[in-house]
């Protein structure tokens, strides 16, 4: 959060104004999964990630939703993270998920999700700075927000990322692995 994205517009010879950052600021981490049908899971925790928190994440957050979303008609999809890929991990996918997408290294390119965490962060910076504005303490709000975020991404861009798949792998085989551009559709 609080990227460096305003522009600033400003006359020759003077200097643009500067904005205070906050050093370490309040940290929040997601975990998201959606499918062609919409979203399927959603945690937000600000505690250190491994592996046990992973596993429960994916317990409490994905296997029945999924299910219930899809049946047992779905594909889970990560990338190669070690926490991702450890043997308590792997066997707890290989008991719960109907199919595991193998998943090349340093790949985000292709990861729809990285896509999405680009749009709701966008929202939520958004959102954030009319709160400063207003409130002095706004760490308490920030989860609030970021949840209202999540809940308003509207199922039409859940559906057309899931879609863009194919067109993701096909523009990656096309340029040889390099880097790749999507365009929103």
């Amino acid at each position: 959060m609080f990227r460096n994205t305003q522009k600033v517009f400003y006359k020759n010879g003077t200097q643009p104004p500067s904005k205070a950052m906050v050093k370490h600021p309040y940290k929040v981490h997601a975990w998201g999964a959606f499918s062609v049908k919409g979203p399927v899971g959603f945690f937000l925790f600000t505690d250190i990630m491994d592996g046990a928190l992973y596993r429960k994440i994916l317990t409490e957050n994905l296997f029945d939703n999924a299910s219930a979303i899809m049946g047992n008609n779905w594909m889970f999809q990560q990338d190669n993270d070690p926490k991702h890929k450890a043997k308590e991990t792997m066997e707890l996918l290989m008991q719960q998920c109907p199919k595991i997408m193998d998943w090349p290294s340093n790949s985000p390119d292709i990861n729809p999700i990285e896509n999405l965490w680009a749009i709701l962060k966008n929202c939520v910076e958004k959102q954030v700075n009319k709160l400063l504005v207003k409130k002095s303490n706004h760490q308490r709000f920030f989860c609030e927000i970021i949840q209202k975020e999540w809940d308003g991404v509207e199922t039409e861009t859940f559906v057309n990322l899931a879609r863009s798949m194919p067109r993701r792998l096909e523009e990656i085989i096309a340029r040889d692995g390099n880097k790749i551009t999507i365009k929103r559709s």
